[in-house]
């Protein structure tokens, strides 16, 4: 499972979705687009099963936020966020 921890200006991602095999994983595809795509507004922190990515832009982290979460109402085995 992924899950996804709300801080302040800040989105941190953690774990597996393991939905399908490496390179075919859809829910870790999407999560991981999102979060690389928010790290264009900000700066991040990565390691193999982690992203942490912190940002001033407000709205920038509310949108990739709003995507997570519909990720988390199509796949809530996979994906986990907590606000």
């Amino acid at each position: 499972m992924i899950t996804i921890t709300v801080g302040d200006n800040s989105l941190k991602a953690e774990g597996h979705a393991n939905y399908d095999l490496p390179g075919k994983d859809i829910v870790c595809s999407a999560v991981s687009t999102l979060m690389q795509t928010l790290e264009l507004r900000g700066e991040a922190t990565k390691a193999k099963g982690y992203m942490f990515v912190h940002t001033d832009d407000k709205e920038a982290l509310q949108l990739c936020l709003d995507g997570l979460k519909m990720i988390e109402r199509n796949f809530p085995v996979y994906v986990e966020v907590i606000t």
